[in-house]
């Protein structure tokens, strides 16, 4: 797999966060080296596991990706980083109908999925059936998105 390398910290506290078996220590106490082993080999199996993921911020930009998300695409980390999914991702195959439906789930803050054409880095085309939810912080603030993709083809 090529993940180029680059894990931002906002991606890895996405990653932290989406390990919702481990609870958070309490502040005050100091993790041991078996309690740091474990919540790292569990944040490892996490940023390798499948399906592919995409994160945003609440703007729509990339600030992270697994490296199923790099091996379905064919774009590294460096490649996504700021830009929204679907300029990059999209093309003129991809179903207007489909992007509507994304496009009217962020717009509303809201959990969508649908089955779209993407393009790899190459330009090649793949089906994708893609899961979007939204990312709200405590206070009820969004974050960002979340996107689970599966290829079809």
């Amino acid at each position: 797999m090529n993940f180029c390398g680059v894990i931002t910290t906002k991606a890895i506290d996405h990653m932290i966060a989406d390990l919702t078996e481990i609870s958070a220590p309490d502040s005050s106490a100091a993790l041991g080296l078996p309690e740091r082993h474990s919540i790292l080999e569990k944040l490892r199996v996490r940023i390798e596991s499948e399906p592919a993921r995409v994160v945003t911020d609440a703007e729509g930009r990339i600030t992270a990706i697994n490296p199923a998300f790099t091996e379905l695409c064919g774009h590294c980390f460096e490649d996504l980083k700021g830009h929204k999914p679907g300029m990059i991702l999209q093309g003129p195959l991809s179903s207007s109908k489909s992007v509507d439906i994304l496009r009217k789930a962020i717009q509303n803050h809201e959990s969508a999925s649908t089955e779209l054409v993407n393009y790899h880095k190459d330009r090649t085309t793949y089906r994708v059936r893609i899961e979007l939810k939204p990312l709200f912080a405590p206070t009820g603030d969004l974050t960002g998105y979340e996107a689970r993709e599966w290829k079809l083809d």
